[in-house]
């Protein structure tokens, strides 16, 4: 098993890469910021060694974290970038057997999340300077992380075997993983009135096992078994518990899949047929069929459109018409049954009509903040990168058009289909503010946070995209700063007996969703008061970034 060339092959070369060192560097540079946040002054530490066990905690929530961070920009992109260099049918043809093939791709692409876990052993190690921690609970954390970059890794590999881009399975493997680990935990969490506790088996027991799904609700019971996170369904065993069985379980089938899978090379994309362009004026069947017919000869560009901008448009799939027209509507749909759920809202709770209307306007902030935050990478890791991957940047650059124009295109192309994705959520705040007209102040807030993280993640993508020569590589760091400020920084709000106020204010500041949270009036992120610096240090920062980007576009549009 160890001179299987794949192996090799493929720990050398993600070795090799800048992104794993970069990789490795924020993941051991994120443990020694958390060592030295939580390190007790002066080295005390009391009797008990609550602190030990607190620091241990805290280290193995952060390490679980950053494992479920990077384990798609490694595995998700491991059988599609072979596909996209044509060396995947290579492999096929040589000595190799089938189920050696599949083997060293897929302990190859789990070698570097290895790494990362037993990189960061030392670091949980640490508590045991202060006493008061005991081997069995560190060999523990550690296997459960081992397990972890298993299950995840898995995932995304099976992910990377379907898709025939890159960042497509980037893209899909984030969200699988988003599912996974927040959606699956949520009915334990108070944030849902912990509704294991309060469900009768056997609907407690389905929720408890859906739950232990999730590798961050099993490390939460693990080392927060006290927590109001982690309350069991009666005479249900504990979340880490099940969780070694089902992340075993999973992890197995997905190999078997896996081995079959990769017996043969996979089938190629079937072709497209052939399409045969309307001319416009003339209606085809298709136009009753779909509000844009995407076979009609489009108009010629306007001296005053941005030639750019309409390429961008006319040839990436995410932005063409039709495509942008059906999530509109899906975006759209969402807004129905958030209607729908406000007036049963209403209806049922009529005594707290005022309140209700106040944690539905928070529930719909937070929503198209999310909505932002896993669509609008998607949108703008590959704006530039995309091209040069192609060769159409080079016809680019020997175009007459100014770098600036460029540039601008770009931007718009990016930040035009996200605005229509907002505009088509708002019929939830318009209702909203139909029943309860004292709601405008803080509609007004929700609108300022919305457009300036709308601006935020286009520029952040567009930032990687001009540093970046692949598409899947800026999207996988264009997913990872947006999950990381979205997402993992509400993970403070588990330790807020742990940390500071002010930490918790400065940690919270970055992050959009709880800002969108404060700007719809809810108390519990209020009294941090995070609205104004957020959208200062939010605009600071895209700011730097566009300038950053427009020197950047600068540097590319010159000749070699």
């Amino acid at each position: 098993m160890i001179s299987n060339p794949i192996i090799r092959k493929e720990v050398i070369s993600s070795l090799r890469t800048y992104k794993a060192t970069a990789m490795q560097g924020l993941f051991l540079l994120a443990l020694a910021a958390l060592v030295f946040v939580r390190w007790p002054p002066d080295g005390l530490q009391d009797l008990r060694g609550s602190q030990a066990r607190q620091l241990l905690s805290l280290l193995a929530i952060g390490e679980l974290v950053l494992v479920v961070l990077f384990a798609p920009a490694f595995t998700a992109a491991a059988l599609t970038g072979e596909r996209e260099k044509n060396t995947l049918e290579s492999l096929f043809s040589t000595s190799l057997r089938p189920w050696e093939i599949a083997v060293g791709k897929m302990l190859g692409s789990l070698a570097f999340l290895f790494l990362l876990v037993l990189s960061g052993a030392p670091a949980l190690a640490g508590p045991f300077m202060l006493g008061g921690v005991r081997g069995q609970e560190v060999v523990a954390i550690i296997g459960m992380l081992l397990l972890t970059a298993v299950y995840l890794g898995l995932i995304g590999l099976l992910v990377s075997s379907f898709m025939h881009r890159s960042y497509r399975a980037i893209i899909v493997a984030y969200a699988i993983l988003l599912v996974i680990c927040f959606l699956a935990a949520l009915p334990a969490w108070p944030i849902s009135r912990t509704l294991i506790t309060r469900l009768d088996p056997p609907w407690s027991d389905i929720l408890q096992v859906l739950a232990s799904f999730s590798p961050l609700q099993a490390m939460l019971s693990l080392v927060w078994p006290d927590s109001t996170y982690t309350q069991n369904a009666r005479g249900m065993p504990p979340f880490w518990q099940i969780y070694l069985v089902v992340g075993a379980s999973v992890s197995v089938v997905i190999a078997t899949v896996l081995l079959f899978k990769l017996r043969r090379p996979i089938a190629p994309p079937r072709p497209r047929e052939k399409l045969k362009v309307v001319e416009r004026g003339k209606i085809s069947a298709r136009t009753f069929l779909f509000v844009i017919d995407p076979r009609k000869r489009k108009k010629m560009i306007r001296w005053w459109q941005n030639p750019v901008l309409m390429k961008e448009f006319r040839t990436r799939p995410m932005l063409q018409a039709q495509w942008l027209l059906r999530a509109i509507g899906l975006c759209l749909i969402v807004s129905v049954l958030l209607m729908l759920l406000i007036g049963l809202s209403v209806s049922a709770f009529v005594s707290e009509t005022a309140s209700m209307f106040q944690m539905m306007t928070t529930a719909v902030a937070a929503l198209m903040v999310a909505l932002i935050i896993l669509v609008g990478p998607a949108m703008s890791g590959g704006a530039i990168c995309s091209d040069r991957e192609s060769g159409v940047w080079e016809l680019i650059r020997s175009t007459r058009l100014p770098s600036w124009r460029i540039a601008s295109g770009k931007f718009q192309a990016v930040i035009i289909p996200l605005l229509l994705l907002v505009l088509a959520m708002l019929p939830a705040l318009v209702i909203l503010l139909y029943f309860e007209t004292g709601l405008w102040p803080y509609i007004v807030r929700i609108l300022y946070v919305v457009i300036v993280n709308v601006l935020f993640v286009s520029t952040a993508g567009m930032l990687f995209s001009s540093f970046f020569s692949k598409t899947s590589t800026a999207t996988a760091w264009t997913y990872a700063i947006m999950v990381a400020l979205g997402l993992l920084t509400l993970l403070v709000m588990l330790g807020a007996d742990l940390f500071s106020q002010r930490f918790i204010t400065a940690v919270l500041t970055v992050n959009p969703i709880a800002a969108a949270m404060d700007a719809a009036g809810d108390q519990t992120m209020a009294r941090y008061g995070l609205l104004a610096n957020h959208l200062k240090i939010v605009g600071a920062a895209t700011a730097v970034m566009f300038l950053v980007t427009i020197v950047r576009v600068f540097q590319l549009r010159r000749p070699d």
